[in-house]
């Protein structure tokens, strides 16, 4: 038997059960047993359940199953007090990531080793570094909570380091490709669209939520006050950006404000044909019912315009905002400026752009202006 002073607990082997036995009293005065098939795990659970009682918490029991806890974590805690979108987003990390994994390690007892077998498994199956770091929230987050509820004696993600991998590069478009693009778009739907996110470094979500009286033409400014979601199987929703720097104000340079009255006549042509009654949301860019467009629908569309302007088709609407970035960092306007424009949540994210501004880009400011040519004339 290894004893210890009064009150400590104690491990002894148990003959009949051929079990080592971990026995110690909880901050109640209870005394509990646990069994097991070594003796170090037994010292472990020793260990880990003197720690939950010098801090006045229940011993952590290994009946409770990972994939157990994570499920009522997720209904009880996440599902009330969260978006849906947050909701979805933890869930199907844990249906798909983390349960496959590790989901039956016991919730006291889950170690940095279980936390590096799922990663291990999440870089075998291909997922990427924004991928795994979802994961790596969604279960450093449940277990943060065990933590508090003492489930468990302490949360092992932040043991682990994440997985390096290279920062992906912001790629804008060049003068000339982003010219070569608004010259395609020219009379098209989306031509206004694609003019005020690169003129204004919107995110696709901000600018398909973008409504009227959030955009002031005569001052020149407009407000990031909510984004476009879509949840699937149900309606899609305005909501309020993710993060407090989400929110902000963005300058308008004359083609963009061109651009927008324009828009705003298109909108106007929409609601004398519209055959119902008009919806009150007063998007900014709605398709022709006034509902908000979707998504999928404005990116294919990018595809078929780059496509038309030979530009190479990897590109997506985002890359606008990265183009938008670059040329205010051209045109040497401060970082810290460029961040509150952007939204960005850090100057390490501005910062991104600076080494991308080489002589192919030193003079994207002074032609600034050309790239939007047709819109200026209006």
């Amino acid at each position: 038997m290894s004893r210890r002073g009064n009150g400590e607990g104690s491990v002894y082997f148990e003959p009949d059960r051929q079990k080592w036995c971990t026995s110690v009293k909880g901050p109640d005065g209870k005394r509990q047993r646990f069994r097991f098939d070594t003796k170090r795990a037994a010292n472990r659970k020793l260990r880990e359940a003197l720690q939950a009682k010098d801090h006045g918490l229940p011993i952590p029991s290994d009946r409770l199953l990972l994939r157990q806890y994570l499920a009522d974590w997720l209904e009880q805690t996440i599902k009330p007090g969260r978006r849906k979108g947050t909701y979805l987003r933890y869930e199907t990390a844990v249906r798909l990531h983390i349960v496959p994994v590790i989901g039956k390690a016991p919730v006291a007892r889950l170690s940095p080793q279980d936390v590096q077998k799922l990663q291990t498994a999440l870089l075998a199956k291909g997922l990427g570094t924004n991928g795994i770091d979802l994961v790596r929230a969604t279960l450093s987050g449940a277990m943060a909570q065990a933590v508090k509820w003492g489930l468990a004696v302490r949360n092992p993600v932040p043991l682990v380091d994440p997985p390096h991998e290279e920062e992906g590069e912001p790629k804008p478009l060049t003068p000339e490709q982003a010219s070569a693009l608004l010259g395609v778009a020219r009379n098209h739907e989306f031509e206004q669209l694609f003019t005020v996110m690169l003129a204004s470094g919107l995110r696709i979500g901000e600018a398909l939520g973008l409504r009227w009286p959030d955009v002031d033409l005569d001052k020149r400014r407009l407000q990031v006050k909510q984004q476009l979601t879509i949840i699937p199987g149900e309606t899609w929703q305005l909501t309020p950006p993710k993060s407090k720097s989400g929110r902000r104000t963005a300058p308008l340079i004359p083609a963009a404000v061109a651009v927008l009255r324009s828009q705003r006549a298109r909108v106007l042509e929409y609601r004398l044909r519209c055959p119902t009654e008009w919806p009150q949301h007063d998007l900014v860019f709605p398709d022709e019912l006034g509902n908000a467009l979707v998504g999928r629908r404005v990116e294919r569309v990018f595809k078929q315009l780059l496509e038309r302007a030979g530009l190479p088709t990897a590109l997506t609407p985002h890359n606008l905002r990265h183009s938008t970035a670059t040329y205010l960092m051209a045109r040497g306007v401060p970082p810290r400026v460029i961040m509150e424009i952007m939204g960005h949540s850090s100057l390490a994210m501005t910062a991104r752009y600076q080494h991308l501004i080489d002589g192919v880009l030193d003079d994207a400011a002074e032609r600034l202006a050309g790239i939007f040519p047709a819109a200026a004339e209006r």
